[in-house]
């Protein structure tokens, strides 16, 4: 049966919008605890099958015992809800800054569920008692230990990563099960040693999915028995559909995003809870040649994505942040790769108007001026998300020099909020190691004495060679670059702990989408590479507030350097006595005004941070990836920083990204362009936030078409392709097109300026509703819009 015997796309978006808002109504999620509940069962059940098959038979379980339905607006079976619990904090109104203690309690998730009916606090308490006694937790308690104070006050944070990797979805949509499975069982027979035991782990693996489609293959039966008219014809579409896929090859868009959704479903549930910041990858180039194969419309096949996105959002709140979505880029050659489903993508996610899933789009020199007229209806359409923009131009020659193949560079998808990463082939970690430079140099000038807590963190002055306060701002760089050293040695064996750790839970499911299908290795052993590329990452945050420190500081040797003592004092009181020290430093030159001086101390740190960052090696020896991007945690790390030279207050966030501190851009738009061009991008092949915030009126043009077109040429050419750059170009971007009076105007007038309860902002690499965050959140959205390092 074909889909346009059934409905039109005005049925189609109907149920979708439909079913967005029976999702929404969710305010509570029990599906994970089941879930963990039946993972405990089978741990003793399996306990004497090698890991891999006892999680492999787990998620069989897992996936037949689950509750499962199917409402009354579906036009696909499945769902992540089973999947997530309450827990991400920019999306929890409750999030305040110094509540943030970050992932370290490996059973914190339990406090995120509250009793209701037979689910009592004494069975969630059971649970939570048991899971903290795992191998798991006692390995991950271990990693943490490591670090000891050093992760107390942020110098620098380490993650177990449960996510953050663009599985290729491909050959399952393409070959179905039965293809991948007969793949597995060839290279399985072909190998002589422990690695049949994970060959057969993942063909167990493939048994959940199909288990998962025959019970939603069921309950769609059922529902066709008992339905009339179009129900009835949708149910059966439904059934029909479940029959073929996933246990066999898509045959046209309806079959492949069906298969889609229960491949995402059941990768999910192998990690839950919270297994955030899966990413889709290039889902134009993964989808076009299935619509292509009946020429379906434009229309339906935006119809039909509709119901994609309403499947990544989960719950009230759309939990299920982070998951990236791409459109659009080119290939080796140059060749433009948009097709026919990226604009049907895009028409998709502009009449959704959805939190999730995250919009990002690849640009190039030859991106059609078609794309940019599609996407100005998105900037300039007030409460409505906006895309991110990667620059194929430039992390084509950088990834190519940190070692991927030619032949995958076109590949290249973004994991999360902006890492770039290979699809199917690159387990980055990306968010494995978070570095604080913001607090080194704040330990550096205090004699190691945290400003903020008085706790003794760091070296002492005579510990850093030094003998006054004098002496130590002369040699201010020696002291930070050499801390910054010793912290990252830290860092990373704890970074490591925290990735061994993971390692103990195995994904069976995942890795056959990840390159385990040939090799029968896991994507997350840390002992054996299962993946063609592969590295940790390092989130670096402070980069402006470190480069504003050095040259305050050097103005101030220049100019008074009888005042050394005086400065420390001013940075350890948070300049409460010394009003006038404050005002020194404030008026010292910043980053992003195009000050050379200023603009190359940047470039410096960024180059030899990023060098000692990738000088070291993780769990596998291969190097650590540098990324400068900071998403929120500007905020939650800046909580944990004093006063610093360049003018800042105690616990003041620090500056976003790569981005100079907010209120200290002040000459427009271009000299902030101007600035950001010296920096190191070749370098951050880990990845890079930066954020414009974009008032509006300066776009003059009457169309939205006018105006996406407008928006290329006086925001991408000049960032992205600009002639006076002569090294690598920046390649990421995000805006907000807005006014912070805007902003609170909606906050004060909701139901007027948001009437449906939605009005989306982009945070770092995600877009949200500006509705559901915290107070904190909204503020810094607010503040970060900094209007006058954008005046044009």
């Amino acid at each position: 049966m074909e889909i346009k015997a059934v409905w039109n796309a005005d049925k189609i978006t109907e149920l979708a919008k439909e079913r967005f808002q029976e999702e929404r109504s969710l305010n509570h999620l029990e599906g994970w605890f089941l879930a963990k509940e039946i993972q405990r069962e089978c741990d003793q059940r399996f306990e004497k099958d090698p890991d891999c098959i006892r999680i492999a038979k787990t998620q069989v379980e897992v996936v037949k015992h689950i509750p499962l339905s199917i409402g009354d607006y579906h036009v696909f079976a499945g769902t992540q809800d089973d999947s997530f619990a309450r827990s991400y904090a920019l999306i929890n109104p409750a999030f305040t800054v110094d509540s943030f203690s970050g992932y370290c309690d490996p059973v914190a998730v339990f406090g995120d569920i509250d009793p209701i009916g037979d689910l009592t606090k004494e069975r969630i308490e059971d649970l939570r008692e048991y899971n903290n006694h795992t191998r798991f937790a006692d390995a991950l308690r271990h990693a943490y230990d490591l670090a000891g104070e050093d992760t107390s006050e942020a110098i620098y944070f380490i993650e177990q990563v449960t996510g953050h990797l663009i599985p290729d979805v491909r050959p399952l949509l393409a070959e179905g099960t039965a293809g991948v499975r007969a793949e597995i069982e060839k290279n399985q027979a072909a190998c002589e040693d422990d690695r049949k035991d994970y060959f057969e782990a993942m063909k167990i693996a493939l048994d959940a999915l199909d288990i998962l489609a025959d019970r939603y293959r069921a309950l769609a039966e059922d529902k066709e028995k008992n339905s009339e008219g179009e129900a009835k014809e949708r149910y059966r579409l439904m059934k029909e559909t479940l029959e073929k896929v996933p246990a066999h090859g898509a045959s046209n868009l309806f079959e492949a995003i069906q298969s889609f959704i229960l491949i995402w479903q059941t990768m999910c549930l192998e990690q839950t809870p919270n297994p955030f910041a899966f990413s889709v990858g290039n889902a134009d180039r993964i989808f076009e040649p299935y619509r292509a194969k009946t020429n379906m419309s434009r229309e339906v096949a935006a119809a039909l994505f509709k119901h994609l996105l309403v499947f990544f959002n989960v719950a009230d709140r759309s939990w299920a942040i982070s998951q990236n979505l791409l459109i659009g880029g080119r290939n080796v050659e140059g060749e433009d790769l948009t097709n026919l489903t990226s604009y049907a993508l895009l028409d998709a996610y502009y009449d959704m108007n959805l939190p999730q899933p995250i919009l990002s789009v690849k640009l190039h020199k030859n991106t059609p001026k078609e794309l940019y007229e599609s996407l100005g209806r998105f900037f300039f359409t007030p409460g409505c998300l906006t895309p991110s923009f990667f620059n194929d131009d430039s992390l084509f020659p950088i990834l190519e020099a940190h070692g991927v193949e030619t032949g995958d560079l076109a590949d290249y998808s973004v994991a999360g909020c902006q890492e770039p990463l290979i699809m199917g082939k690159d387990n980055g970690n990306t968010t494995n190691s978070w570095l604080n430079l913001g607090k080194i140099l704040e330990l550096c000038i205090s004699g190691g004495v945290s400003t903020v807590t008085g706790k003794k963190l760091g070296k002492t002055d005579e510990e850093n060679g030094c003998h006054s306060k004098l002496e130590v701002l002369q040699n201010i760089r020696q002291i930070f670059y050499q801390n910054v050293d010793e912290y990252a040695d830290r860092m990373v064996r704890s970074a490591n702990a925290a990735s061994e750790a993971i390692g103990i839970l195995q994904v069976p499911f995942l890795s056959t989408m990840m390159g385990g299908a040939d090799s029968g290795i896991d994507v997350r052993d840390t002992r054996k590479q299962g993946t063609r590329y592969n590295g940790s990452g390092c989130l670096i945050h402070g980069l402006s507030v470190v480069a504003d420190s050095f040259i305050a500081i050097d103005t101030l040797l220049k100019e008074r350097p009888q005042d050394a003592d005086r400065l420390a004092e001013a940075l350890r009181t948070n300049f409460e006595k010394d009003p006038q020290m404050h005002e020194y430093l404030m008026n010292c030159k910043k980053f992003g005004n195009n000050e050379a001086q200023v603009d190359l101390e940047a470039q410096e740190i960024a180059n030899r941070v990023a060098d000692i960052v990738a000088s070291k090696k993780n769990y596998l020896g291969n190097p650590f990836r540098p990324d400068f991007s900071t998403p929120s945690t500007h905020l939650l790390y800046g909580y944990w920083v004093g006063a610093t030279p360049d003018g800042r207050k105690s616990r003041d966030m620090l500056g976003y990204g790569v981005d100079p501190l907010y209120g200290e851009a002040h000459s427009g738009l271009g000299f902030r362009v101007l600035s950001g061009m010296k920096l190191p991008y070749e370098k951050m092949n880990g990845g890079y936030a930066s954020h414009f915030g974009i008032n509006p009126g300066y776009f003059r043009v009457d169309t939205l078409e006018g105006k996406g077109v407008e928006f290329r040429d006086k925001i991408i050419n000049p960032l992205f392709y600009n002639p006076c750059n002569p090294g690598i170009q920046p390649f990421y971007l995000y805006v907000n097109v807005t006014t912070p009076d805007m902003l609170r105007k909606v906050l004060k007038e909701p139901k007027k300026y948001a009437p449906s309860g939605v009005y989306i902002m982009r945070i770092h690499g995600t877009f949200v509703n500006f509705l559901d965050l915290s107070p904190a959140i909204q503020e810094d959205i607010i503040t970060r819009l900094d209007m006058e390092s954008t005046s044009m």
